[in-house]
């Protein structure tokens, strides 16, 4: 990788203050494959400069991209006005400008025209017929330039151009340094319905997605965005708020489970529609107003309420009994009474099975700082007795038969991966079958104790605030070393009941 992992030392301004006339005012807040445009700006400039504003007059509508943000010091004078107060607000001396409406900006592009900086005050490419004004390099030196403009009333960018020192990269230039091919997707911008539209094709088409990952641009973008909005400021509340990042781990799995829902509905004949709108809404109160399970409310009951709000006056609003008894029948009581919420259940549940759920795992034991351990070894436990019993437990014959899959995959990564551990000298675990009251269970068990001794085992079934729990004991001969292991049980049948089964009693596997 060389130079191009380092950041170029300059600050990027992203300009996302237009009146929206040709469109909508959200524009850069369209989504394209599930990921709002300006968001994908985002994804590309941060890690790629080491200072990074948002130039708007709309900051409300962009908090979710933790970005400081500069307003227009005087409204009206379109870009020129953003450039002026963003140059006024960086501390480097140099600053890359781009407009939040180019979904598809291009680090090897941005990296190659930096290079050509010099002693210019700007660089700008004109890959085609006009130039890009905001796909240029500006130098804070350009300020009164652009103050004399601004008070003339002069705000075409283009007329700065006689006022500095400039460099114009052409059509030969991006063919001299191999990026001719590059040009159509990196120079997009989105400014009709039919950009936007075809562009969603193409995007799809061109991250070699499957036809399955779109279905979310089906939904009303303004729905979209609120939903996804409200999701990631909540998980995001509710996470330190010490740290500038943003957390958007409940979405991400919001909107894997509405796809796998949509499909089971299609699949099983069944309402497509609110199978997608479940499944996007089913967590949203998990860390309602930033907080989790801070009073008896349960969750599922905040969903609900999320939902009234979001989908309430929208085509979506016929949906609304739908999707408030799918959400609350298959998590607030354990049950779910009707095709969709079955559909959602079996989504929520495959979500975490097979190839995708071992990479969750994983990922959400090194956010938690537990990293790959004895510990977190035995605690693949849970992983494996949920496969196990997945085929049996899910509510649809679509699910039912994804499982089984899912099932073997997990057993066959676990299995390989307690071969390696032992073969490497880390230690010896073993995949044994406990029948524990009457419930098979999959555990992994250590051969050992860390100081050589032979382990004892008790294994019994406990009830917990949620749920029914497996608990299992250890106890080292030698040394006297006790310990601890216990995980909720999936609903499997013959699972014996808890003597009061509360109103909020979802199963909560992790």
């Amino acid at each position: 990788m060389g130079s191009n992992s380092k950041k170029i030392p300059a600050a990027c301004l992203i300009l996302a203050g237009g009146k929206g006339r040709r469109l909508t005012p959200d524009k850069p807040l369209l989504e394209i494959n599930n990921r709002a445009i300006i968001e994908r700006t985002v994804q590309v400039v941060r890690p790629l400069f080491e200072e990074v504003l948002l130039v708007t007059n709309t900051p409300a509508k962009y908090e979710f991209l933790r970005l400081p943000v500069v307003r227009d010091e005087r409204q009206g004078c379109g870009p020129l006005m953003g450039i002026y107060s963003g140059l006024r607000g960086i501390k480097h001396e140099v600053a890359f400008v781009c407009a939040a409406d180019m979904p598809f900006l291009d680090e090897q592009i941005i990296r190659s025209q930096f290079r050509e900086l010099g002693a210019f005050d700007i660089v700008f490419p004109c890959p085609r017929e006009r130039p890009e004004f905001l796909h240029a390099f500006y130098r804070r030196q350009c300020l009164p330039a652009i103050r004399d403009n601004l008070d003339a009333a002069i705000f075409k960018i283009e007329m700065l151009v006689p006022r500095c020192t400039t460099l114009r990269l052409d059509k030969a230039w991006f063919a001299k340094k191999g990026l001719a091919e590059r040009v159509d997707r990196a120079f997009t911008n989105i400014n009709t319905m039919r950009d936007y539209r075809r562009w969603l094709e193409q995007g799809s088409r061109t991250l070699n997605e499957t036809p399955g990952s779109n279905i979310l641009a089906s939904i009303v973008p303004g729905v979209l965005q609120e939903i996804r909005r409200t999701l990631i400021e909540q998980e995001t509340a509710f996470q330190d708020k010490s740290t500038p990042e943003t957390f958007s781990s409940i979405w991400s799995h919001s909107s894997r489970v509405a796809r796998i829902a949509h499909h089971i509905a299609k699949t099983e004949g069944w309402e497509e529609e609110p199978a997608l709108l479940a499944g996007l809404l089913h967590d949203i109160g998990k860390f309602a107003h930033g907080s989790y399970h801070e009073d008896d409310t349960p969750e599922e009951e905040n969903a609900v309420r999320f939902a009234q709000r979001i989908l309430s006056g929208t085509v979506y609003e016929k949906w609304l009994p739908i999707i408030g008894d799918a959400i609350l029948s298959t998590y607030l009581e354990g049950k779910a009474t009707s095709n969709i919420g079955r559909a959602v259940y079996d989504a929520d549940c495959l979500d975490k099975l097979g190839n995708i759920g071992v990479v969750q795992f994983f990922a959400k034991k090194a956010l938690r700082r537990q990293f790959l351990d004895d510990d977190v070894m035995i605690r693949t436990s849970i992983e494996l007795t949920y496969a196990h019993h997945a085929p049996d437990t899910l509510k649809t014959e679509t699910g039912r038969s994804l499982a089984r899959k899912r099932k073997i995959r997990t057993r066959t990564f676990y299995t390989g991966l307690l071969e390696e551990w032992k073969e490497l000298g880390l230690g010896e675990f073993n995949i044994i079958e406990e029948d524990i009251a009457g419930i098979v269970c999959i555990l992994v068990v250590p051969g050992s104790c860390s100081c050589g001794g032979r382990l004892d085992r008790e294994s019994d079934i406990r009830d917990s605030l949620k749920c029914r729990s497996v608990v299992v004991n250890y106890r080292c001969r030698t040394c006297g070393f006790q310990s601890e292991f216990s995980f909720c049980l999936p609903n499997v049948s013959g699972l014996p009941q808890k003597p009061q089964e509360t109103r909020d009693g979802k199963n909560e596997r992790r």
